[in-house]
């Protein structure tokens, strides 16, 4: 019996991994319909998911814009994502790292070799926050992922930037 129990879990173990996915690999895919967590390990699993699908769309839409992005790309790419609030564009204007010359989502002028979810942390009234470390050849950059809950959805509505 325990066997088939470890069998399973590699199946599935090898079957999740199998996605080029560069931060984690997704366990579930999160919509505006899937249900809230019943308990707070669900709401962190939930707010570290987010961040992640969040970052792998983001990424995925700057590396290989849609035609449609031509012009503008990283405004398409932060307006054009199922993991964000329709607000994110205008709190990562606000925050003032677009005109300082970096991209407001990565908070650098170049994309990082790699991103990983820290930590997360859960407010009841609000929603969560991820910490997503951004790894480059001369060091990390922790980023603040602050997030809403939407019907029992996590969306990004803000990044906070470090300031230098």
């Amino acid at each position: 019996m325990s066997r088939v129990i470890v069998a399973g879990f590699v199946v599935a173990l090898v079957s999740a991994c199998g996605t080029s996915n560069p931060i984690a690999t997704p366990s579930a895919t999160l919509t505006s319909a899937s249900p809230a967590p019943t308990n707070t390990l669900d709401r962190h699993a939930l707010i570290k998911e987010t961040a992640s699908q969040f970052y792998n769309e983001y990424m995925s839409c700057m590396t290989t814009p849609p035609t449609e992005a031509a012009g503008e790309v990283g405004g398409y790419c932060q307006s054009h994502n199922s993991y964000a609030t329709p607000e994110l564009p205008a709190h990562l204007a606000a925050g003032g790292v677009s005109a300082a010359g970096a991209d407001p989502v990565v908070c650098a002028q170049s994309f990082p070799m790699s991103l990983s979810v820290d930590s997360t942390s859960f407010d009841a009234n609000h929603g969560g926050k991820a910490i997503v470390v951004e790894k480059f050849g001369a060091g990390d950059v922790s980023v603040d992922v602050v997030m809403t809950d939407a019907s029992g959805a996590m969306l990004v509505d803000n990044i906070v930037c470090p300031t230098p």
